[in-house]
């Protein structure tokens, strides 16, 4: 399949597209972007607009708990566009102590690559 081609590198075009797409990305100026687009996409879209919709949550909680998120973020994705691999493997380390009763991660897209091979095929 030609998406998985050019998002998995099998070739060199695609794996020289990755690069340049990650070097435009990763950089200081784009944290505050990354880490919203990222609160949307894991946190905001999800289960807990569905507890503020439902009145369980108010908007002021919904104002500090997407600062929060949204700050924590920022501060691993400074972490890895300063390329501070240390602080970070400390980070993981010293947090993976907790939630190692929790379900194994099961990586979700969101419908991510659907919308992306629909944009795609469109172009």
């Amino acid at each position: 399949m030609v998406l998985d081609d050019l998002l998995l590198g099998r070739t060199e075009e695609s794996l020289k597209f990755n690069l340049d797409t990650k070097e435009r990305l990763m950089v200081s100026e784009n944290i505050d972007m990354i880490s919203k687009a990222v609160v949307h996409f894991v946190f905001r879209n999800g289960p807990i607009e569905d507890m503020h919709a439902n009145g369980q949550l108010s908007e002021s909680d919904m104002m500090t708990l997407n600062k929060f998120v949204h700050n924590r973020l920022a501060y691993i994705f400074q972490l890895v566009v300063q390329e501070r691999w240390l602080e970070l493997d400390f980070l993981i380390k010293s947090q993976s102590l907790f939630g190692s009763a929790w379900d194994k991660a099961e990586p979700d897209d969101g419908g991510n690559r659907k919308v992306l091979s629909m944009m795609l095929e469109r172009d």
